[in-house]
């Protein structure tokens, strides 16, 4: 039982000496890695982001660094963001999470999980992420920051409405905040945006009316330019028409002058003979007066056969006379009847 004691005093003595040989080495190391975690930050400062990323990278993955380890990788994750490299920043959270679960940076890894997202334009996982924040650390510092991201996604996204929400919330509740401003501007930008929408919507619609405007001129257009075409042609086809009807008036105008010229000589012709017929007839009736006169002079018969022979000679005569008077009256009435027969032609 001694022997027992003794061993137990024994094991405990030299685990005493190994303890007090490694508490001075662990120090060491714990005081190398938060050396090497303030020279990274330095650089990370300066915007040297390469040799930032390689001194949290060694920290992250020094198994001997302890709680740096964390840190380190915290860090790369911000060096990551502040290089523009919101893939690898992502990658480096969600190695940070399931390497390190617990850990009080947890809750700002899961807001910068939301910008990466962002900042990679899916605003759609920014969403999810950053409700996952705010629903699981209310009072969280980078709540107001969150409600902003996440009006900023939704603005993106074309839902202004939700984003006005959330922005008026913003001005609201967090007052002080350090993004209270932009989200005033925002929501400046959002009534412009709804102005803007409004005035497309009128310019599309005063288009469109234009367009259907400038289609009903351009048929009315058309359609007067056909019937115009048509118009022509018939224009063409009746002035053809009357040319050829005024060829053939000219020609039967002609024809009637000619057919008139001759009507007229041939009349002409007629009056010549019944004035040259009534010259002859007044001759007869000058040489019947004479005849007349003659015979009132002439001393009466003394025989019969005297008296008889005068009476014979002026029977002829007479016979004579009135055979000249039909040939007068039949040539004067023919002249007559011609005469009238061309003018009522």
């Amino acid at each position: 039982m001694i022997k027992m004691r003794m061993a137990l005093v024994s094991i405990l003595l030299i685990a005493g000496m190994f303890s007090a040989v490694a508490q001075p080495a662990s120090n060491s190391r714990a005081s190398t890695a938060a050396e090497n975690l303030r020279a990274g930050i330095r650089l990370l400062a300066d915007g040297q982001y390469s040799a930032a990323l390689a001194a949290f990278d060694s920290l992250m993955l020094d198994s001997g660094a302890g709680e740096m380890r964390a840190e380190g990788a915290y860090w790369a994750v911000m060096t990551h963001l502040a290089a523009g490299n919101p893939g690898l920043a992502e990658k480096t959270i969600e190695t940070f999470l399931v390497s390190f679960p617990g850990h009080p940076k947890t809750a700002d890894l899961l807001y910068q999980q939301g910008r990466a997202a962002f900042l990679q334009n899916d605003y759609e996982r920014s969403l999810r992420s950053f409700h996952s924040y705010i629903a699981g650390y209310a009072e969280g510092e980078y709540v107001p920051a969150a409600v902003f991201w996440s009006g900023e996604s939704l603005y993106f996204l074309g839902r202004l409405s939700e984003a006005e929400k959330l922005y008026k919330a913003i001005g609201e509740r967090y007052p002080d905040s350090v993004k209270a401003e932009a989200a005033q501007y925002r929501l400046a930008l959002i009534q412009f945006k709804y102005r803007e929408d409004e005035l497309l919507t009128l310019l599309k619609w005063s288009h469109e009316e234009s367009l259907r405007t400038i289609e009903e001129f351009q048929r009315r257009e058309k359609a007067y330019e056909q019937a115009l075409a048509v118009y022509q042609r018939r224009f063409g086809e009746v002035r053809r028409d009357i040319a050829e009807t005024q060829l053939s008036l000219e020609d039967q105008l002609i024809a009637i002058k000619t057919t008139a010229d001759e009507l007229t000589r041939r009349i002409q012709d007629k009056d010549a003979r019944i004035a040259e017929l009534e010259k002859r007839l007044e001759l007869v009736d000058r040489e019947r007066v004479a005849q007349a006169e003659i015979l009132a002079e002439l001393p009466a018969p003394d025989t019969i056969e005297e008296t008889m022979s005068i009476s014979g000679q002026n029977a002829e005569l007479l016979a004579l006379k009135e055979r000249a008077l039909a040939l007068f009256e039949f040539y004067a009435g023919k002249l007559a009847d011609e005469a009238s027969g061309g003018r009522t032609k």
